[in-house]
């Protein structure tokens, strides 16, 4: 009988450990969600042909922007770099100066930003951002703000091999206060990468989110800033969810009541690539189409940044959100060669 008994105290605590498995589960995700862009390398890819192509589409009178697309749109970034090599092999010509010649416009934004590697896109987006009088927040951080460690590494080397420039300091000069902050510890591409989650942690630090902002009067940004800026992406999901059950709120919902103007944006923007990266920038193509007039600039740094990473997650976001292919909304709001190059990036 005595042994009988054993069983049961054994048992119970089994129950306090439930949250085990969640705290599994949580260590086990990826830092980064697989996602897959809707540009793919082609098959039998041939860099003469296609220099050939692109040569024949741009001799002579008149242009034939059908051809341009059907090259450009349809080869990786690496595939367009070869091409770009090839023909200035072949003819001692330059493609982008070549292409800049022959077209104008938005649909020349579209291809001469083809040309370009997506560190070097985003380099130049950036110098863009921040060339000459006023600076383009939401360009700044849509490109510093949503990146990994590895990605910013590369666009800052970009950036400095392009514009003999260093990206912390013209961001610093461009910017002010928590806003600038949290930029410049973006642009470290220092965050932890570890894929264990420690959720006495989780829990501690959402205790301090709480305190630092929805617990007191007025925001305490540095903590914020310290802790998203700082913590790995599955790290923060165990703390948002934390956040949750101490707070009550959401914490997005919370960064809207304690933050205003670029530095709401920019700690959205984290928090929302924390929990799902495609989301956001589904939520900005649809921002840069909405209401009078078209955000051009937005539109074309995403579906060309973006064509080789996430773009197939981004569209079913899209549909999802908003029940229109992005497609659809594309064609409503753009027209000619513009259109049909977008339209042969994102794919049906």
């Amino acid at each position: 009988q005595q042994f009988q008994q054993q069983p049961p105290p054994q048992q119970q605590p089994q129950q306090p450990q439930q949250p085990k498995p969640i705290e599994h589960a949580m260590a086990s995700m990826s830092l980064e969600p697989k996602t897959h862009g809707t540009v793919v390398p082609a098959e039998n890819f041939d860099a003469e042909a296609d220099a050939s192509a692109l040569r024949k589409a741009m001799k002579g009178i008149g242009t034939d922007e059908k051809a341009l697309i059907a090259v450009l749109a349809h080869r990786s970034a690496e595939q367009r770099r070869k091409i770009a090599l090839t023909f200035k092999t072949m003819y001692g010509k330059d493609l982008e100066k070549n292409i800049k010649s022959e077209v104008s416009g938005h649909f020349e934004d579209v291809l001469v930003g083809l040309l370009y590697d997506n560190a070097q896109f985003n380099a130049r987006c950036l110098r863009r951002a921040m060339k000459g009088a006023g600076t383009d927040e939401r360009a700044l951080i849509e490109i510093v703000c949503t990146h990994n460690n590895a990605e910013i590494k590369r666009i800052e080397a970009a950036y400095t091999e392009l514009y003999s420039r260093n990206l912390e300091k013209d961001i610093r000069s461009e910017t002010s206060g928590h806003f600038k902050r949290l930029l410049v510890s973006c642009v470290q591409g220092n965050r932890e990468e570890s894929t264990a989650v420690d959720m006495e942690k989780a829990r501690r630090e959402a205790e301090e989110l709480f305190k630092a902002g929805e617990k007191r009067w007025g925001t305490d940004e540095s903590k914020f800033n310290q802790i998203i800026a700082l913590r790995s992406y599955p790290q923060l999901r165990a703390t948002f969810e934390e956040y949750r059950k101490v707070s009550g709120f959401d914490i997005l919902k919370t960064i809207d009541h304690e933050m205003s103007g670029n530095l709401k944006e920019a700690f959205r923007a984290v928090v929302m690539c924390v929990n799902n990266r495609p989301q956001y920038f589904a939520d900005r193509l649809y921002k840069s189409m909405h209401g009078a007039g078209t955000d051009d600039e937005t539109l074309v740094r995403i579906i060309v940044n973006r064509s080789e990473i996430d773009l197939v997650e981004i569209k079913q976001c899209f549909f999802d959100t908003y029940q229109k292919s992005l497609s659809k909304r594309i064609s409503g709001d753009t027209s000619g060669d513009y259109k049909r190059v977008l339209q042969a990036i994102v794919g049906e």
